[in-house]
């Protein structure tokens, strides 16, 4: 009999480790109704905790919503949904205007206890974004813009060569004030080239489109203006600093509006 009840409680422990286990899978989360008294106070402390990591890192007030599944696998890191909404955002040297993340997966799993987190799950997020002219200012003050800036140089040398950009949203559309010199026998001043443009998505990039020269520069085709603005890429690389090294995104749609730029996405996370 003795041996008998060692064998059966060893089943039992077998089978309630994998029955624990199974109750943080996405099958078993997805497919069973879950409710505890405990559920919104854990999703309290969850918005709770998120607002107050996110004005630490970026200084921003969100709106957070956040919803679980059961209190063991909220404690886990595993949650059915999350949005997020804060305005004048800081990453980095960077201000934006507004922001607006909400996940489109309902199996979400990230490892809070490692520094950086771990996606244990693959994600799926939408994402809405507004960029200011001071935005994209702040960007192109960025020191990885001499890249692209050596980049047009040794491309249009001996000719011009490029000194700086800024840019001022008018009208609902982007003017770019090009500085430039003559690398062989250098003006005592900077001159001033200045286009402006809309922005189209094509196969996922921002393009310039509708670009309009200042008549001041004479019959230069608008074809190398447009080219030259690609390669300047103002909003381009203001989005690039912002992209994380952790996730994949596509842009979707873009439009100015009310002078500023509207943008917004999926973006894709590979869990580990």
């Amino acid at each position: 009999m003795k041996k008998i009840l060692s064998i059966f409680l060893l089943l039992f422990l077998i089978t309630g480790t994998a029955i624990a286990e199974d109750r943080y899978s996405q099958e078993y989360l997805k497919t069973h109704k879950h409710f505890s008294i405990m559920n919104p106070v854990a999703e309290s402390f969850a918005r709770h905790s998120i607002k107050a990591a996110l004005k630490k890192e970026t200084g921003a007030d969100f709106e957070v919503e956040f919803e679980g599944y059961t209190l063991s696998s909220m404690k886990k890191g595993i949650f059915k949904y999350l949005e997020l909404a804060g305005e004048n955002v800081k990453s980095g040297e960077i201000v934006i205007p507004y922001v607006h993340i909400k996940t489109l997966s309902d199996y979400n799993y990230i490892d809070y206890t490692q520094d950086p987190v771990v996606f244990k799950s693959d994600m799926k997020f939408s994402y809405e974004m507004i960029l200011s002219d001071e935005s994209m200012n702040q960007a192109l003050k960025h020191n990885s813009y001499t890249k692209v800036l050596d980049k047009i140089n040794n491309i249009a040398y001996p000719m011009f060569q490029v000194k700086g950009v800024r840019t001022k949203i008018i009208n609902n559309r982007v003017y770019i004030i090009t500085e430039y010199n003559f690398p062989i026998a250098p003006a005592s001043k900077n001159r001033m080239f200045v286009t402006s443009t809309d922005f189209k998505i094509e196969n996922g990039k921002i393009l310039a489109c509708g670009v309009k020269l200042d008549s001041a520069y004479g019959n230069i085709s608008l074809e190398k203006v447009g080219n030259l603005i690609n390669l300047l890429n103002p909003l381009g690389f203001t989005l690039d600093l912002l992209e994380s090294k952790q996730c994949d995104g596509n842009i979707e749609n873009l439009d100015i509006v009310d002078n500023k730029v509207k943008i917004n996405g999926k973006i894709f996370i590979k869990g580990e």
